[in-house]
């Protein structure tokens, strides 16, 4: 069911254009990394980075709700629900973290060479 789904996925993106319905179809299928370089593709840095936030922000809930058994420890379930996609070591997340970067860099020099907006 995954591959169905990643290539479907991967038919939306790169025939359809439509990024948006392709990244849910990327997170349905399990594929983070495919998400992840979607967004990196269509040169959406900001998106990139809360995508990224955002997950690692579920899995933290969803660590958070399971029942705590005093035999699982909180390694044991990090382990268990690693999302290695999303590692901060991960060479994709880096550049995503890198392209982000430059693009609030980009995003002050803008804002602070503009002429100032008045009625």
């Amino acid at each position: 069911m995954d591959r169905v789904l990643q290539r479907w996925a991967e038919h939306v993106h790169h025939a359809e254009h439509n990024i948006w319905r392709a990244l849910i179809l990327y997170v349905s299928a399990g594929g983070l990394k495919e998400a992840l370089a979607a967004l990196r593709e269509a040169q959406l840095p900001d998106t990139a980075a809360m995508f990224i936030f955002a997950c690692r922000e579920i899995l933290d809930e969803f660590l958070s709700t399971l029942d705590t058994d005093e035999e699982s420890d909180s390694s044991t379930k990090n382990k268990k629900f690693n999302l290695a996609e999303l590692n901060p070591e991960n060479v994709d997340v880096i550049a995503v973290g890198e392209y982000y970067g430059q693009y609030q860099r980009k995003l002050v020099h803008l804002c602070m060479d503009s002429q100032p907006y008045s009625d």
